[in-house]
């Protein structure tokens, strides 16, 4: 009888599974045929009517939801004189038009999204062309030439950034690209408030073009791990840009041996209209005093340090706006700066920080593109401080007799046993010499690359405990320039 009661039991339950799987079955079954969404998609904003520019790109930005999924979203576009319309999909959120440098009309366009189920076409502002967006384009002033400018949220812990900044600053050496960038180190206060404040930022490395224009998250240990090329594109799509008939240029004046220098900046606006926007005038270290402390190690160029001029500016059609600002050296090395004046629009523009959506928080911000941009050396061709920075131990590892085996908790770096110091130096004349530290105090001065000291023991006895110790460096070139990097260990030596 016990027999008979379990294999009831057992034909219930069974029978229970089976009904629950054909039930979650017809329901997803009913959700993918579209059975049962009868809602229709919206689209929540458009950029609408709009200029353009020959020979530039304008950009389209579109937002939409749906109770489910939006699965199509077209952008139908078409010159004045052509009654074909040329089809893109702007599911993604926005798409680029570039206008001919030969076109003569004004260029129109309309948007349709749909989802799984079918319940549109919707669209905006119809489904079929008979009403439309413009984009009223004006003739290229030849001699404006957009200048992009980039930030890159970087820091001397992250892992992944090193790639990025290598890659950036490649770019920039070559002269090949027509850009300028700062490094925002979130080790410096006033960088960190407004990545922050201004960016939402999500993490690093994050390279924002031109305001938030375009938006890059993550990198590579090193330049190898990152795709070059797409920042490449990214750089010459943004410097094609439609934008303000803006024009900045920057001077310096400096006198050697003074200890200050006077930036004089003049922004022309060509526009029909009056023009706002903001003016930022950064002030950056070309050779930084941030290296990166992961990995192989590395300097930071361009290193952010302050806005020698951050404020809001008005320029009447065809007027111009003129400043000049003294700034105090203090202790900064004049051969080793660049100053980088940008304007950045009024308008706000929605863009995210995390555009690939890797959590659900997108962190969206508001996005004042870059319209002009200019830069200048307080001193052209200076000499430079030479780069120095350590490269084993590797900051964040557990190290025996000096190998770097695998990361610790807390990314405290370890040393057990004896354990080879190398150092990295390199200078734009000639390195003269590297000074070894333990605890402030002048261990080893090695005279030829490479760089290294045997770090056997610290003080006059080997320790059977972790202790906390500073191991730091400095190189000095051929005219007396230093430059420092430290790294704090625990060591059992």
């Amino acid at each position: 009888m016990k027999s008979v009661t379990k294999l009831v039991v057992i034909l219930i339950i069974a029978i229970l599974i089976i009904s629950s799987v054909y039930i979650v079955y017809s329901l997803n079954n009913e959700n993918d045929d579209g059975n049962s969404d009868t809602i229709p998609p919206i689209i929540n904003s458009v950029t609408g009517n709009t200029t353009g520019t020959t020979g530039k790109i304008t950009k389209i930005t579109a937002s939409f939801s749906d109770n489910v999924n939006v699965t199509d979203a077209t952008l139908f576009y078409r010159s004045k004189e052509s009654e074909e319309w040329i089809s893109k999909s702007i599911l993604s959120g926005s798409i680029n038009i570039e206008i001919p440098s030969n076109s003569d009309n004004d260029w129109y366009y309309y948007i349709t999204i749909n989802d799984k189920a079918g319940n549109g076409p919707i669209g905006d502002p119809s489904i079929d062309g008979s009403i439309y967006y413009t984009i009223t384009v004006t003739q290229n002033l030849e001699d404006l030439v957009h200048t992009v400018f980039i930030e890159e949220a970087t820091g001397e812990t992250c892992v992944y950034c090193p790639g990025v900044s290598e890659v950036i600053h490649d770019l920039f050496k070559s002269r090949n690209y027509n850009f300028y960038y700062v490094s925002m180190v979130t080790e410096h206060q006033k960088a960190s408030d407004h990545l922050y404040d201004d960016y939402n930022l999500f993490g690093q490395p994050t390279v924002y073009i031109d305001g938030g224009y375009n938006v890059f998250v993550g990198g590579g240990e090193t330049k190898a791990d990152v795709d070059e090329a797409k920042y490449i594109e990214a750089i010459q799509t943004a410097e094609k840009r439609n934008v303000p008939k803006i024009k900045v240029n920057i001077t310096i004046d400096y006198t050697e041996g003074d200890n200050k220098f006077t930036t004089n900046v003049i922004v022309n606006n060509f526009e029909e209209e009056k023009y706002t926007g903001t003016l930022k005038i950064h002030l950056a270290e070309i050779i930084s005093q941030w290296n990166y402390k992961t990995g192989s190690g590395g300097k930071i160029y361009n290193g952010f340090l302050d806005y020698i001029i951050n404020e809001e500016i008005t320029i009447d059609s065809n007027g111009e706006f003129t400043k000049s600002k003294d700034w105090d050296l203090s202790s900064l090395d004049p051969e080793n700066l660049i100053i980088i004046a940008v304007v950045f629009n009024s308008e706000s523009v929605e863009a995210f920080s995390d555009p690939g959506g890797i959590t659900q928080d997108k962190h969206p911000f508001d996005a004042y593109y870059a319209d002009a941009t200019d830069g200048a050396y307080v001193i052209a061709g200076g000499n430079l401080p030479p780069e120095v920075g350590i490269t084993n131990p590797v900051n964040g590892k557990q190290h025996i007799f000096g190998i770097p085996l695998f990361k610790t908790l807390l990314k405290v770096t370890r040393l057990i046993g004896g354990t080879n110091i190398v150092v990295n130096a390199d200078d734009d004349s000639k390195v003269d010499k590297v000074e070894f530290y333990v605890d402030g105090e002048l261990v080893f001065t090695d005279e030829e690359a490479p760089y290294e000291y045997q770090l056997k023991k610290i003080g006059t006895f080997k320790s059977i405990f972790f202790r906390k110790h500073i191991i730091s460096v400095i190189a000095y070139d051929d005219s007396g320039k230093t430059s420092t990097d430290e790294l704090e260990v625990r060591a059992r030596l």
